[in-house]
């Protein structure tokens, strides 16, 4: 049977993932400002600055990579503030002290997908804390140039420190864009899986998992335009079972739901791959077979006759018997394809008025009664 493969549930990305995600970037964010800080402690240490400078870069290193094992931890919306806060007091010393040329001013960078990324800043919230860090960055590039270093270190420490803190920023950055790279195609292959799995629910019954009628009419309208380009006619096949009624009111219809899904699992395996099976009514089913001549539908036909009516179905220990009452026909090529299923539907009821459980082949007025309730041999009945 040619149909659609079942899609696997998809799963869009809501808030938890967001803010998983968000977890990872701000402990990304915290390592880099630790290694920042274990750079300039180094670079400080041999340049023997005063050691109260020394103490506070250590200082600033603890903080940050408890912020790690923070955001590791779940604590966002506290590591958040927290990463803000001493971002900035440290950017802002670390230019006031050693000035511009340290590199420190770069930490205020990584605030930037910090702030803009965080899924839990909304509304007024995320604008004041917008213009409070518009008020940090403009407060640091003031001081970088109005205010000398208090503290002097040579030149060549200097440029080391500047080097290895744009170094880490840029990494990090970039890291930050790689998993935003990633999210994004996350997304939209998540997108992508969702509108094929609600493509194919629109196409589907949803009790047997068959080709509903509308689909049904919108392939055998493009195989009708097919089979009028290359002169090849198809078939249809339209199938209702037997006294369905009874099924139901003996059993209940829950055994009657069960009925109609076994017999849609048995179509599947008895039918080629190429045939297309839908879900045309209550109890009817109707069948699509490509590239088919009178031959191919009158066997395919007599076939599902065959096997429907040796099947059972078990319904809480109970074996439920059912027969197909079966109307073929082959579409012509001068033919609409409505009037085959007007033709088709007029064969199965024929076989029907005359005993049931039979296929019965429609060629204009004339029916060919392929099988009957006791096996009897073909016969023709016009």
């Amino acid at each position: 049977m040619m149909e659609m493969d079942p899609v696997n549930p998809v799963k869009l990305p809501d808030v938890t993932l967001q803010i998983h995600r968000y977890g990872r970037m701000m402990q990304l964010l915290a390592l880099a400002n630790a290694a920042m800080c274990a750079s300039a402690l180094v670079l400080s240490l041999t340049a023997r600055v005063h050691y109260e400078i020394a103490l506070y870069i250590l200082f600033s290193f603890v903080i940050f990579a408890l912020l790690f094992f923070s955001f590791r931890r779940g604590h966002l919306n506290t590591g958040f503030y927290s990463l803000m806060y001493f971002s900035s007091l440290t950017g802002l010393a670390g230019n006031n002290l050693l000035g511009w040329r340290s590199g420190f001013f770069v930490l205020l960078f990584l605030l930037i997908p910090a702030f803009f990324y965080n899924p839990l800043l909304r509304g007024a919230a995320k604008t004041l804390l917008g213009i409070f860090f518009a008020a940090i960055v403009t407060v640091t590039i003031l001081f970088s140039f109005l205010v000398e270093p208090v503290i002097f270190i040579p030149s060549f420490q200097l440029q080391i420190m500047n080097g290895v803190n744009i170094s880490i920023t840029c990494l990090a950055l970039a890291l930050i864009a790689c998993l935003d790279y990633r999210s994004f195609n996350a997304v939209a292959r998540n997108l992508v899986e969702l509108n094929h799995k609600l493509a194919y629910q629109a196409s589907r019954d949803p009790l047997t998992d068959l080709l509903n009628r509308r689909t049904m009419v919108n392939f055998i309208e493009n195989e009708h335009a097919r089979s009028r380009r290359s002169g090849k006619p198809f078939g249809l096949i339209l199938t209702d079972i037997d006294d369905f009624k009874l099924v139901n009111d003996q059993y209940g219809h829950t055994a009657g739901d069960i009925v109609l899904m076994e017999l849609a699992n048995l179509l599947r395996i008895v039918l080629r791959q190429q045939d297309l099976i839908a879900r045309w009514g209550g109890e009817e089913f109707l069948i699509l077979l490509p590239e088919t001549d009178y031959e191919g539908v009158q066997v395919a036909a007599e076939k599902i006759r065959e096997i429907v009516a040796k099947a059972r179905v078990v319904h809480q220990g109970n074996p439920i018997q059912v027969t197909f009452s079966i109307g073929g026909v082959v579409c012509q090529l001068e033919e609409n394809w409505d009037e085959c299923i007007i033709l088709a539907d007029r064969a199965l009821y024929f076989g029907k008025n005359h005993g049931k459980n039979l296929a019965v082949f429609a060629k204009g007025d004339l029916y060919c009664v392929l099988g009957s309730s006791q096996e009897a041999e073909v016969t023709e009945v016009s």
